[in-house]
């Protein structure tokens, strides 16, 4: 997303809007190591998936076994499965939740200050 997707369309841009674009293109921010968020999320699925995979082995293996250190065994790993599948929804939902709402506060302050400059010049 660049600040020019942010401009509205069919308006002229207004001095107040024209330093903003400038002094975020003077940040020179970039994702960081190839967009964070979008590497996260894609563990939190990755641990979701893994989870469900492993706690259905689990319960496939508790059925056939008959000793009770055996079920034990499966049962904690099952526990273990369900905890990383919880955590990785968790993962999941945050950073998604982190692109959103960083798109949601750009768009929040550009909003404010093309606000501020109708209250600002009245001739508009």
């Amino acid at each position: 997303m660049t600040v020019a997707d942010l401009s509205p369309p069919d308006e002229t841009i207004s001095p107040r809007l024209q330093q903003f674009q400038a002094e975020v293109e003077q940040l020179k921010v970039t994702g960081g190591r190839a967009n964070p968020e979008r590497m996260w999320a894609i563990v939190g699925v990755l641990a979701m998936a893994a989870g469900v995979v492993l706690s259905l082995v689990a319960w496939i293996l508790t059925q056939g076994t008959t000793s009770t250190l055996d079920f034990a065994s499966y049962n904690a790993m099952g526990t273990f499965a369900m905890a990383l599948t919880i955590g990785g929804t968790g993962l999941f939902v945050v950073m998604s939740l982190r692109r959103y709402f960083r798109y949601w506060l750009v768009r929040f302050i550009y909003e404010m200050r093309d606000q501020a400059d109708r209250v600002v010049s009245p001739d508009k």
